[in-house]
């Protein structure tokens, strides 16, 4: 699968002599850093170039490329792609600007190419790209001046990004710190080849251990979560920067759901619900790398501190509370045998500060290390040495540590400022950190990642069979070309999305119990007319619907005649709430259309005839008089789902009522998704701090809420965009009884609304 990554033969369409442009980069590139095929320079003014022979044109070439370089003005890319195909090339790597990012005129340009390039199976990398590179082959397809300052070593990471300078920023710090790459693929306008499709055709080297991935936007992402759930599989960590978080959100002016779900949430929610860890920048992704492309993975959140610095010790103690770890315990029989080889002026606790005791006696690090390690409380180690002057045989540490690791097989970062601790440490292949705040940040990332990726393998078979039921296509991870076949120009969305993140320890991890069970209304329409309906849902229908489809809907009636009114009252609990029925209004209680606390008869009648009149005078339609059992609750939240055209069927939760937009309280799940991913997004609430036992208050029922909103993702997923979007709020949660939804609006995706009548 990496053909592409792996020519025989490169021709180089522009060579130069001059190995500073970029015609001339991967030409000297290539020799430079032993690639052992054919180089084709091709350049019609030239008959030689950096000592090879030069030829006028590809059908000039004594055999058929099998990738071809284009360093060419935009203007004659199309004429070399017709050179490319008809030498017979595999791939064309495009180095030329002038095409889409330029607007409209360029985007059409570019996407003529690759509609020609894909009828005769040709791939495109670029075009705008600074092009790629395989560092075990030497073929250097790439013109980064980033690569004559780092000198290349082959590596188990590779870097996949949209930015060619992203590229090589990653690239750069990767070797500074030692660290080999294998690959280096920038995708630039990602015409064919894009993100996506680069990490999953990577993924295809058995010797890899780490992505590197950095996106502006997230393009076909059913293909980057079968590359995830590989990923899952072979334990080969994809470690991400999204770019672009501003809130620039898809507003749709009916859907509080799709006005709230802006790209970067629903692309977070998608990295989350595929153990695809996010970071904030390049320096993230590459101070992180040190400690995920090692072998070591934590069993669980409890971490040892050591360090012979107390501030580093309190600092450690503060970083692991704030990074979700947890600080890891001595049983008293290990607690003695700490006490054995620490001196005795130091305090037998994590973490644990040796203070300037290593100056004169060395092996007590060692020994406090198998110590811990014979105790087996550490799920991962963070070591602090701020100060490592003379005295200090930091070689002698790091060696101890190391033993320490090949020992356990747990992970372990290093705290250290001054250069020279650093290299100690370094030289034995150790991660380290410039501070002790994002060593442990990193060792908490890494556990989230080992969280998430065995809960990811865990659930992939269940959510497969889950999505299967829905009638919903899944992905399996290990089939289809990701670089071979010609590139489709239809988008594949994330309705195929598989597995799961898991909660922290600290989250709830109960079995969940079945939602309960729905007393539906009178009407129960079908989903099928009512996705032809022209206009949004009105009340009654709205909540018949969302019954049907198991969540649990308030009690209710409707009363189309006023007749009907008494027999409503008789057969619900009283009080009661009282909505007029108009597909015309959305938001009732603007215009005096709800009415609480209704017990009598005389009460309602009043109400039908004051709904009849305003909306005789809104010139709206008036269908009747909607009851409803007036429901309790302690909280307010809103759900909904709405249809994503990237990401396909989104769910989302937040603090609801009326200040929903006010709160930004939010969060989004991926359809489908699993119970243990819903109970994840509830606990990320800042209202769900509210849901436990306080003061004698019992819990709110998390297990039931996260049912809810499962039930309503797998509901709205099998419609298969048959509806645009659902808005329920509030959703009643009581400490004491199941959610309960009072009011939705659903739109139908279908022809033109109804108009709706909003005040001013």
């Amino acid at each position: 699968m990496l053909q592409l990554l792996t020519p025989r033969r490169v021709a180089v369409l522009g060579a130069s002599e001059n190995p500073v442009k970029a015609g001339g980069r991967p030409i000297a590139y290539m020799r430079r850093y032993g690639f052992q095929g054919d180089i084709y320079p091709v350049n019609p003014r030239r008959t030689e170039v950096q000592g090879l022979p030069c030829y006028a044109s590809l059908a000039d070439l004594p055999q058929a490329p099998d990738l071809v370089v284009i360093s060419l003005a935009g203007s004659q890319v199309d004429a070399a792609l017709a050179q490319c195909i008809a030498a017979g090339a595999r791939c064309a790597v495009i180095y030329s600007s002038g095409f889409a990012e330029l607007g409209a005129a360029g985007l059409a340009a570019q996407q003529a190419l690759v509609r020609r390039a894909s009828a005769a199976g040709l791939r495109l990398i670029g075009p705008n790209t600074q092009g790629v590179a395989n560092f075990q082959t030497g073929a250097v397809l790439n013109f980064s001046t980033m690569i004559n300052e780092c000198a290349p070593q082959d590596g188990a990471i590779a870097i996949v990004s949209q930015s060619g300078a992203g590229a090589g920023i990653l690239y750069g710090g990767l070797r500074r710190q030692g660290l080999g790459v294998r690959y280096m693929v920038a995708t630039g306008n990602e015409a064919d080849v894009n993100v996506a499709r680069a990490v999953r055709g990577l993924l295809e080297d058995p010797s890899l251990r780490l992505i590197l991935m950095y996106a502006e936007a997230l393009r076909d992402t059913g293909l980057l979560a079968e590359a995830a759930a590989l990923s899952a599989r072979r334990d080969v960590p994809i470690l991400a920067v999204k770019a672009a978080r501003t809130p620039a959100g898809q507003a749709t002016a009916s859907s509080h759901t799709g006005a709230l779900a802006s790209e970067d949430a629903l692309a977070e929610a998608f990295l989350r619900q595929h153990n695809i860890v996010r970071v904030r920048d390049f320096d993230e992704l590459v101070e992180y790398a040190q400690l995920f492309e090692r072998r070591e993975r934590p069993r669980g959140r409890k971490l040892v501190a050591l360090s012979n610095s107390g501030a580093t010790c309190v600092l450690a103690a503060d970083a692991i509370e704030q990074n979700d770890m947890l600080s890891a315990e001595f049983t008293p029989s290990h607690a003695q045998a700490l006490r054995a080889v620490l001196p005795a002026y130091v305090a037998v606790r994590n973490p644990i500060d040796m203070t300037t005791a290593l100056l004169g006696q060395p092996g007590i690090y060692g020994d406090a290390l198998r110590t811990v390690a014979d105790s087996g409380a550490a799920h991962g180690v963070f070591v602090g040495f701020p100060v490592g002057g003379e005295g200090y045989d930091m070689s002698y540490f790091a060696r101890q540590t190391m033993d320490f690791v090949a020992a356990t097989g747990l992970p372990v970062a290093v705290g250290a400022v001054q250069d020279g601790v650093a290299r100690a440490f370094r030289t034995c292949g150790l991660p380290v950190f410039g501070s002790e705040f994002r060593a442990i940040r990193g060792l908490a990332l890494l556990a989230g990642y080992e969280e998430g990726r065995a809960a990811l393998r865990a659930g992939a078979e269940s959510a497969g069979c889950a999505g299967a039921a829905a009638g919903l296509p899944v992905t399996g991870a290990a089939g289809g070309a990701a670089w071979d076949e010609p590139a489709s120009l239809v988008s594949r969305h994330g309705s195929d999305v598989v597995g799961c993140a898991q909660p922290s320890e600290r989250s709830a991890r109960r079995i969940a119990q079945p939602i309960p069970s729905v007393l539906a209304s009178d009407a129960t329409p079908r989903c099928a007319s009512m996705a032809s309906a022209d206009r949004q849902m009105i009340g009654d229908a709205t909540l018949a619907l969302l019954a049907q489809a198991g969540l649990p809907v308030v009690r209710h009636r409707v009363c189309r005649r006023q007749e009907d009114i008494a027999a409503a009252l008789e057969s619900l609990q009283r009080p009661v709430v009282l909505k007029g029925v108009s597909a015309a209004i959305t938001h009732k209680s603007e215009h005096g259309l709800v009415r609480l606390g209704v017990s009598a008869p005389e009460q309602a009648h009043a109400a039908w005839r004051d709904y009849q009149t305003v909306l005789d005078g809104l010139g709206a339609d008036f269908g009747g008089l909607l009851v409803a059992e007036q429901a309790r609750g302690d909280f307010e939240l809103a759900v909904g789902a709405h249809w994503d055209a990237t990401f396909g069927p989104v769910v989302m939760v937040g603090h609801g009522g009326v200040l929903v937009e006010a709160y930004q309280d939010m969060q989004f799940l991926l359809a489908p998704f699993t119970r243990a991913q819903a109970l994840a997004a509830i606990a990320r609430l800042r209202v769900a701090r509210g849901f436990a036992a306080t003061r004698g208050l019992p819990a709110v029922d998390l297990h039931a809420l996260a049912a809810m909103l499962v039930t309503l993702g797998q509901w709205f997923a099998q419609q298969q965009g048959a509806f645009s979007s659902i808005d329920a709020n509030p959703v009643l949660v009581s400490r004491t009884a199941a959610p309960v939804l009072v009011d939705a609006v659903v739109i139908p995706c279908a022809g033109a609304r109804a108009e709706r009548i909003r005040s001013h």
